[in-house]
């Protein structure tokens, strides 16, 4: 009977281990703000190269040609998309909002994946 305890016991924490690290660990869900840099930067060359008044197919663009394999778009609205990177603990991966008005870039604002301005963006361009 012990040796069952023991032996469910190890294989239990096993699991544990195994599963934290796949979700702390592996990169898969959450990576660490310093892995990320690569993609910071990526999304900071994107940022300097969309202007207020640029178009979609500009917009676009510069997506496509200063995106890192890592970077996401999401353009499910035609007022705002999103540039995103892989997700940090603590919600400190960056996210690049550009808003468009009559089919125009009107603002560019970079934010932490929770809201806030990261401290060490650079500020809005735009309104």
């Amino acid at each position: 009977m012990k040796t069952q305890k023991l032996i469910l016991g190890v294989a239990g924490l096993f699991l544990v281990a195994y599963f934290s690290w796949l979700v702390f660990g592996s990169g898969d869900w959450f990576i660490t703000h310093s892995r990320n840099a690569s993609n910071r930067a990526s999304l900071l060359k994107i940022r300097d190269y969309i202007h207020v008044g640029d178009g979609y197919e500009s917009a676009l663009k510069s997506f496509w040609q200063l995106a890192s394999k890592d970077l996401r778009l999401s353009a499910e609205s035609p007022q705002i998309w999103a540039v995103s990177m892989p997700s940090e603990i603590g919600a400190t991966n960056w996210v690049l909002y550009v808003e468009f008005r009559d089919g125009k870039v009107s603002a560019v604002k970079v934010r932490t994946s929770d809201g806030p301005h990261p401290t060490d963006a650079p500020e809005n361009v735009g309104g």
